[in-house]
């Protein structure tokens, strides 16, 4: 028995039908655009594994920094859709074994709000995206941009 995974990317934008299938989540197709909350977020150089073993500076580590991260594709006829509204995640330090937490933005001017990082299993409000930073980024969008998570992805 043989298997193969195929990925389908659908565009966000609002009311776009677009789909395209992929072999791996990281072949984005081409022409399409990623907009990830961590876009705001300086990638910093490699490091050795070794350098800073045992100690812990101020500044937090690109992967926590990370936390909450949510990704948003758009098609070519659609590349300028949340110009608008860039969503901005930045992650909290917590303790190991805590709950992760995140700081929720946009690019509009919404207020930092914070929030836990994690996936809803069930909740009396199911609507929205699953993941707790991209359902409270989601929630201040216009009307219009919400779309994308009510979707039915058939």
């Amino acid at each position: 028995m043989t298997t193969e995974t195929v990925y389908r990317f659908l565009c966000d934008a609002p009311h776009c039908t677009m789909a395209v299938l992929a072999e791996s989540l990281k072949d984005v197709p081409e022409g399409w655009r990623t907009i990830k909350s961590t876009d705001h977020i300086p990638v910093p150089p490699p490091q050795p594994a070794y350098a800073a073993r045992g100690r812990r500076s101020n500044k937090l580590s690109y992967t926590e920094q990370c936390r909450g991260a949510f990704t948003l594709h758009l098609c070519p006829d659609d590349w300028d859709a949340f110009d608008a509204h860039l969503p901005r995640t930045d992650g909290v330090y917590t303790r190991p074994g805590r709950d992760g937490q995140a700081y929720v933005s946009c690019s509009c001017g919404m207020q930092y709000v914070l929030c836990g990082t994690g996936f809803r299993i069930a909740s009396a409000d199911m609507s929205g995206p699953a993941a707790y930073t991209e359902k409270t980024w989601w929630k201040h969008l216009p009307t219009e941009l919400q779309w994308y998570a009510a979707r039915d992805a058939a």
